[in-house]
Order: structure tokens, then sequence, then C-alpha cells
């Protein structure tokens, strides 16, 4: 799935409401915030991929394979 249709089930509490079902893991909504998170300090702050997720992995208390894992799953799917 994209970040983009994952936002959009997001906002209309559709994800939400698939993880209350059991059709999703909670993961889904770890691995969103921390792929919007890096993007965003990628985008805001003009640092590297590499020094976002270096801080990433602090902020969400995560190892690195967690957080490549989440820009993976979202971007890999947008190429």
């Amino acid at each position: 799935m994209d970040i983009i249709n994952l936002n959009k089930l997001h906002d209309e509490g559709t994800l939400g409401e698939l993880y209350k079902a059991g059709f999703l893991s909670p993961k889904i909504f770890m691995y969103r915030e921390i792929y919007l998170w890096v993007d965003a300090q990628c985008r805001t702050r003009n640092i590297s991929q590499e020094k976002a997720i270096e801080e990433a992995q602090i902020k969400f208390d995560r190892g690195r394979t967690s957080i490549c894992k989440a820009i993976y799953i979202f971007k890999n799917v947008q190429s």
C-alpha cells in the first residue's frame, strides 16, 4: 500500500476501524508515523535520509532495521 492511500484511509477513519476489527497490526501505525517523520525531516530540514534515520532511531526508540523497514515499505511502493 502506498502512503497516499494509507493517509486517506487514516483521515477517513477506516484505518482505525480495520485495526479494531483485527485486520491490521498496530505496526502499520508505527511504520506510518516513522515514514512521515523521516520524510518531513528530509524535506523541511534538508538533511540526508541517513541523518534522519539516525535521529528517528532515537526519537522512536527503535533499531535501524525497524526504521529502514518502515521507509522501505512505503517508499518501495511509490517508486
